[in-house]
This record gives C-alpha cells, structure tokens and sequence, in this order.
C-alpha cells in the first residue's frame, strides 16, 4: 500500500469519526427518512460511524505501518551477475568504481543505481541472465527493507518491529479490518433501507427524473399575436 492511500484512509477515518463525535455532517443526512423514526435512526448511526471510522484508522495505521517498516523487498545479486561482470568484482567480492557489494541486500532502487553506473555486458544470443533476485530468509520467506534502509537491520527499529509483527501479520490485520469495514457499510444500507420512507424516496427520484430529463415548457411557448404579425 502507498502513501497516498495511508492518506486517503486517514482522512477518511478522520471524517468518519468526526461525524460520529459531533453527529453533524453529510453522514447525518435525514432525508427521505420517516419523520417518527428520525430520532431512533440518528441514534443507531452514531455507533456505527464511530466504530467504522475505528476500523478506518486501525486500517491506516496499519498501512503506515507496511510503509514504513516494509517499505521495499530486499535484493541480492545473483550467480548470472558475478558471472557476467566477473571482471569487475574483486576478491572481497566488491563490485568495482561502486560502493556495493555481490553479497550484500539492497532496495530496488540503490540495486538500480549500482547497474546504471556499470558498462553492461554483451549478452549472447537466446540468454536471459538474471542478475537480481529476491533475498529470502532460511525458511524462504521475503525479507524487507525499512524506509531508507539499504540492508536489513541498519535501523534497529525497524528490525524489532519486524520481527515483532510480520508483514504477513499486518497484512491479515488489513484484510480483517476491511472485511468488516465492509459488513458495517452493507448494515448501514440495510439500515437505511429499513428507514427510508418509501413513498417520500419514490417522489424525489421522480422529480430528479422530470426536473434533469426536460427543459421548461415556457421555453417552447410562443406568443400567438406575434407569430401572426410575422
């Protein structure tokens, strides 16, 4: 998940939980409900956005969290990289005119700057060498890299929150919580539905309908005096 979507969930868990402290707002709309169950109707929403715009926030939180502490897969050069640039790594197994080295774990982007300050190699004909891959742990499992990180465990932090919840862990905690975020919309449809004074909603959609679909009839009205001096 990006920045941008952390945003937007935060703003809107922000909103949300505005309205259900103050009980203001669009989401307090009463329209085309029944006048005798307004005040029970305004009574039932406010439990419902306050524990919907909890969920909201656990849901950006979490993915700050995965921002942060996850915010990239950790790389290794592979067997096809020291092969093909073998006569630029040295004994030490550092790769020359670079500060990297074959067996260190890096982002996406610092493993990008490394090969955009290389010469590359010819490749022969029908080869496809790879010469990044994912680094993985011993029981084969992605490792990650923190934001500004260049290898695991350079923040401290960063580890330890790692090892204290996994990815996989935040990523259920994500699924759960958008699981019921949607449950709570699909109850407040329900419960609108229940609500809604059918006759009155019938009514508006239809003048909606005739007031958008046609222009005044005045607009087509000609005087007839005028129409016969002409």
């Amino acid at each position: 998940m990006n920045f941008l979507f952390t945003l937007i969930l935060f703003a809107i868990a922000a909103y949300v939980l505005y309205s259900a402290f103050t009980g203001k707002g669009k989401l307090f709309s009463v329209e085309n409900i029944l006048e005798e169950k307004i005040p029970q109707f305004l009574k039932l929403l406010r439990p419902l956005y306050l524990t919907l715009g909890i969920i909201m926030l656990i849901m950006a939180l979490t993915s700050a969290f995965q921002n942060v502490v996850y915010s990239d897969v950790a790389y290794r050069f592979g067997d096809d990289f020291s092969t093909y640039f073998a006569d630029r790594i040295d004994a030490k197994g550092n790769i020359k005119d670079t500060d990297a080295n074959i067996n260190g774990l890096y982002g996406y982007n610092a493993m990008s700057a490394v090969f955009s300050t290389l010469d590359q190699p010819e490749i022969p004909e029908g080869e496809t060498p790879t010469f990044a891959e994912a680094a993985t742990d011993s029981s084969g499992n992605p490792l990650y890299l923190g934001l500004g990180e260049t290898q695991p465990g350079q923040n401290e932090t960063y580890a330890k929150l790692r090892a204290a919840i996994s990815y996989r862990a935040s990523q259920i905690v994500t699924w759960v919580m958008m699981g019921l975020a949607i449950l709570l919309v699909v109850g407040l449809f329900i419960l609108m539905n229940q609500f809604t004074d059918k006759e009155k909603a019938a009514k508006a959609k239809q003048q909606a309908r005739t007031g958008n679909a046609s222009l005044p009839s005045s607009a087509f009205e000609f005087d007839d005096d005028d129409s016969k001096e002409a």
